[in-house]
Parts: structure tokens; C-alpha cells; sequence
């Protein structure tokens, strides 16, 4: 028969502090540690509109409307489809957002978006496909600027509109599907890593030509990024900028180019956790090389 231990043998239990209590919508609780928290911003980043509708539902379920000021709760209760709508189909609200003064014209979740994945990949040079007044192609000049490293491939169309001026950015003025573009692109970006966006003309069939001649000098593990997808997620019968692509816009040609590239192109989803995006199912990842991946 085993013997007890006197007291004196037995150590004392360290006095820990119990761990805090973190009160979650459903009125459920449990301690906050470095597991749970990390599990929670997984699970946000993952399922976004789903963690807001859990939040939101229970807000209500507790008693009276989420937003309690009074000034908010009518400017914040649409919903973000109405929200993301508004932001493309109301001129003024497009018309006024710049950088440094050059129209951009782009949704500015996107445009942190840009900046993360230039940071992250380093492409030695952007081509963008479409520039407009500039203001983008201006952002990620700046960027680079900032990073000491890359260049921007400026093609349009026409540069009536366009008022900017920078050492990293090059201008082709032309149309992008011409082989005489198509072929100075090849030379300016022979020697180094590259990154396409897609701006150009919207209609589903110009974006499947021009994914078809700009996918090839896109590089291993670099972006091709079709812009404004989002019109097609609108009822044409209830959305004039639905309307305006009856025969469908870019998100239709993306889908049906990842579908064909499988082999050589993924579709990333992280670079839609803010939401709000003109690019669903737009960010498309070249995949890395073999070499790169071991």
C-alpha cells in the first residue's frame, strides 16, 4: 500500500490568475487565449460576411437595431450590395476619388490591395491595360518609388485624358490588342518578373482576347488582376450598369480563362477580405514555378 505524501512534500499550487471572460454575441463564453484568438481572426478572414450577419443578428436579437446613433443607423443600414452599387453606379462618388489629385477611379479596398501584393511580390514590372487619367498608374509608381524597385507599363488607348508624368512609368498609346503593343510589351518585359491588371474595354469578349495575349507574360507566382467584375453580379432588369454588358462583362471571361489555365493559374480569395472589391473572382495567381514551390 502506496504511502501519502506528508505535507510537506506536496507543492503548492501557483495562484494563476483565471483567465478573462470575452462576452460573444450568442451570449456564449469562454477564456481568451492566444489559440482562441487566432482561431477567431482565422475564422473572420475566412467567412467575413458571415461573421458581420452573426454579429448583426444577435445585436438585433438582444433588443433595438444595431447602430444606436440616430445621425449612422439610417447612413450604415443599406446593405453592401446597395453600398457597392452605389459606389460604382453614382458618377460623382467614382468621379471623386484621386491620388494626388489624378482620378483613379477605383474601389479603395482594391487599391490597398495593390500595394500589398506589389510589396509582396516585387514585380520588376506592372503592366497596366487601361490608365485613363493616370491616378492608378501614378499609386503603384509611388509604390514602387517607396520600395525602390519596379516599373509601370502605361497602356492606353489615348492619352487625352491622361495627366501624369513619372521616371517609372513607361506609356504605350495604342490599342492594347494591336500586335504592335502586344509586341513592345514583349520587349520591355523580356529580361524580368511581371504583373498584369486588366482596365480596359469590359465587354466579356474583349477581356477574354486580352487575357488570352497578356496571360502569357505574366510570371510565376505574379498577379493577373481582371478589374470590374462587379458588374456582373447585378439584375441587368434592375441595375443600368448591368445593363450596359447584355452580353456579360469581365467576371463571366475570368471564370472561363481560370477554368482553361487550371494548370497554370489559381484563383486567390484572400485578396477579397475586405468585402468590398470591383474585382470578384478577379485576382488570379500565376502558381510557382516547380522549382520555386520545393
Amino acid at each position: 500500500m502506496m504511502q501519502a505524501n506528508s505535507p510537506e512534500t506536496i507543492e503548492p499550487k501557483p495562484d494563476r490568475p483565471k483567465p478573462k471572460k470575452f462576452r460573444r454575441p450568442s451570449r456564449m463564453s469562454y477564456p481568451i487565449t492566444a489559440r482562441s484568438t487566432l482561431s477567431t481572426i482565422l475564422r473572420v478572414i475566412r467567412h467575413p460576411l458571415a461573421s458581420f450577419r452573426l454579429i448583426h443578428d444577435e445585436g438585433c436579437a438582444q433588443g433595438g437595431a444595431l447602430i444606436k446613433d440616430p445621425d449612422y443607423r439610417e447612413r450604415w443600414s443599406s446593405s453592401i450590395a446597395e453600398y457597392v452599387h452605389w459606389y460604382f453606379a453614382d458618377k460623382r462618388m467614382m468621379h471623386s476619388i484621386s491620388w494626388l489629385g489624378i482620378p483613379t477611379r477605383k474601389m479603395l479596398p482594391d487599391m490597398w490591395v495593390y500595394q500589398e501584393i506589389i510589396h509582396e511580390c516585387r514585380p520588376d514590372y506592372i503592366v497596366e491595360i487601361g490608365s485613363l487619367f493616370g491616378g492608378s498608374a501614378l499609386f503603384m509608381a509611388n509604390v514602387c518609388d517607396m520600395m525602390g524597385h519596379g516599373s509601370i507599363i502605361s497602356i492606353d488607348i489615348s492619352r487625352e485624358n491622361y495627366r501624369v508624368s513619372h521616371p517609372r512609368i513607361v506609356e504605350l498609346t495604342g490599342d492594347c490588342a494591336s500586335s504592335e503593343i502586344v509586341d513592345q510589351v514583349r520587349s520591355l518585359v523580356q529580361d524580368g518578373s511581371v504583373m498584369v491588371i486588366h482596365d480596359a474595354d469590359h465587354t466579356q469578349e474583349a477581356v477574354t482576347r486580352d487575357l488570352a495575349l497578356y496571360a502569357q507574360f505574366v510570371t510565376a507566382g505574379q498577379y493577373l488582376i481582371v478589374e470590374d467584375g462587379v458588374v456582373d453580379l447585378y439584375n441587368p432588369l434592375q441595375s443600368r450598369m448591368a445593363h450596359s454588358f447584355p452580353e456579360g462583362g469581365p467576371l463571366p471571361a475570368a471564370r472561363r480563362f481560370l477554368k482553361q489555365n487550371a494548370e497554370l493559374y489559381e484563383l486567390d480569395m484572400t485578396r477579397e477580405r475586405f468585402i468590398l472589391t470591383s474585382n470578384p473572382r478577379g485576382y488570379l495567381r500565376r502558381k510557382p514555378s516547380l522549382s520555386e514551390a520545393g
